[in-house]
């Protein structure tokens, strides 16, 4: 997937994708940040970060899920639900055009 994904360079990083793969089978943003952080992979700072620029670029939606002590968890979900169901390329290829978008203008 990274190689679909990094295309010549310019593709997603690590985070983005762990995340858009999250996104798409309903993964809480506590449990993905706690295993990239486990692996090594990024803090959960960074985690927190990207899930933000997805938020704002329209790629994800969090919905929050109550939990019997403390604040609600966030479960991360695709914002535009077509891509819910789409193959993993379709939405790598509609998340860095997003992200282009997004940094360019």
């Amino acid at each position: 997937m990274l190689e679909t994904a990094r295309g010549g360079g310019d593709g997603l990083d690590e985070v983005t994708i762990a995340l858009l793969v999250a996104a798409r089978h309903n993964v809480l943003l506590y449990d993905i940040s706690k295993w990239g952080e486990d692996v090594q992979l990024a803090s959960k700072a960074t985690f927190s970060r990207t899930k933000n620029l997805l938020e704002d670029s329209g790629l994800l939606a969090t919905e929050k899920v109550p939990i019997e002590v403390g604040r609600p968890r966030l479960r991360l979900v695709l914002a535009n639900s077509k891509l819910k169901e789409a193959p993993v390329e379709e939405v790598v290829r509609h998340a860095q055009a997003e992200l282009r978008s997004a940094t360019n203008g």
